[in-house]
């Protein structure tokens, strides 16, 4: 199912470069993307926010997870990646060490753009996707609501 969403975001891509390019510049502009969207996706979970009795809101969570894994699949279509092996599985490390790794690995993408550095990014993404409960169904929904929002984006004047 994934590879299927991916498909649309390659359109999606194809759309992009034909209207603003695919240079160095705008590369560099969607890694800084990639980890605003990281992190507006881990403020949503409030998994850290210790002081805070208020409860994520899911739809929220997802719709910023869809981000996160849009723009990684930027990254996978520069490389002609496939994405059909990523989904949530069952794994039971550390929530913060998870979140760490996957900023850390995100930081070096702009140095160290290839698909072991991208595939540890999605690795890392669908495992904290577990943790959170989050569901394959739910992750694939949300992306196809992203694409819908931003083929909207695309015909206005946003």
């Amino acid at each position: 199912m994934l590879e299927e969403v991916y498909q649309r975001n390659i359109e999606l891509d194809e759309i992009f470069f034909n209207n603003y390019g695919n240079d160095n510049l705008t590369f560099k502009k969607n890694c800084v993307e990639l980890l605003v969207e990281l992190g507006e996706f881990i403020n949503e979970t409030k998994c850290f926010k210790y002081w805070s009795t208020k409860e994520p809101n899911k739809d929220l969570v997802l719709e910023e997870l869809a981000d996160v894994i849009t723009m990684l699949m930027y990254f996978a279509n520069l490389n002609k990646m496939s994405v059909a092996k990523y989904k949530v599985t069952e794994n039971n490390e550390d929530l913060f060490t998870l979140i760490n790794n996957t900023y850390l690995a995100s930081t070096k993408l702009m140095e160290e753009m290839n698909e072991d550095n991208i595939d540890k990014i999605f690795i890392l993404i669908y495992k904290i996707a577990y943790i959170l409960d989050i569901k394959d169904k739910e992750i694939i929904d949300a992306i196809k609501k992203k694409h819908e929002i931003i083929y909207e984006r695309l015909n206005s004047d946003y």
